[in-house]
C-alpha cells in the first residue's frame, strides 16, 4: 500500500514529465511556425511576379494530380509533405493557425467598409457593407426595409484566376 507522501511524490514526477513534454511540444510548434514564416518569406521574395506569357506556361506545373482536396485532413497531409514535418498534428496545428489567423483579421476589421485582406498570388478578401434598403412585399402591398449586412467576398488572383472558367 502507498502512502500519501508516496503518491504526491509520484504525481509529482508525474507533472515534472508532462511539463517536459509541453515544453518539447513548444519548441518543436515554435520551429514549425519559424519554417513557416521562411518558407512564406522565401516564396514573395525570390519568385518575382511572372509575365502572362510565362503565367500561361507555369499553370501546368500547378495542376492538381489525382483528387482535389476536400478536407482539412487532405490539405493538412500535403502542407506535412511539403514543409516535411515529423507529424501530422504538427501539420494540422500549422493549418489551423494559418485559418485562425485569417479569421481573427476579417473578424477584427469587420466593422471597416472596403478592408480588404490580400493574400499575395492566391487571392483577396473584401469586407463590404450594404445599406438597408426599402422594398415593397407584393401579396400583402407591405413595405419593408432590410437590415444593413456585411458581407466577405473573395476574389482569386495569380494563378487561380488565370485557370478560372470563363475568363
Amino acid at each position: 500500500m502507498t502512502t500519501p507522501i508516496q503518491s504526491i511524490q509520484g504525481a509529482g514526477e508525474e507533472l515534472a514529465e508532462i511539463q517536459s513534454e509541453v515544453l518539447r511540444l513548444d519548441q518543436r510548434f515554435q520551429s514549425v511556425r519559424r519554417t513557416l514564416r521562411e518558407v512564406i518569406r522565401g516564396l514573395s521574395i525570390l519568385e518575382p511576379h511572372p509575365s502572362p506569357a510565362v503565367r500561361a506556361t507555369a499553370t501546368i506545373r500547378y495542376q492538381l494530380r489525382g483528387h482535389p482536396l476536400k478536407t482539412n485532413p487532405e490539405l493538412s497531409a500535403r502542407v506535412q509533405q511539403s514543409l516535411n514535418l515529423e507529424t501530422k498534428k504538427e501539420a494540422e496545428i500549422t493549418v489551423g493557425a494559418v485559418i485562425d489567423a485569417l479569421e481573427h483579421t476579417l473578424l477584427n476589421n469587420l466593422g471597416t467598409d472596403g478592408f480588404s485582406l490580400k493574400l499575395g498570388g492566391f487571392g483577396k478578401f473584401k469586407i463590404r457593407h450594404t445599406k438597408p434598403i426599402t422594398r415593397r412585399v407584393g401579396f400583402s402591398g407591405e413595405t419593408v426595409i432590410t437590415k444593413t449586412k456585411r458581407k466577405i467576398r473573395f476574389v482569386s488572383l495569380g494563378m487561380l484566376r488565370s485557370s478560372e472558367t470563363g475568363n
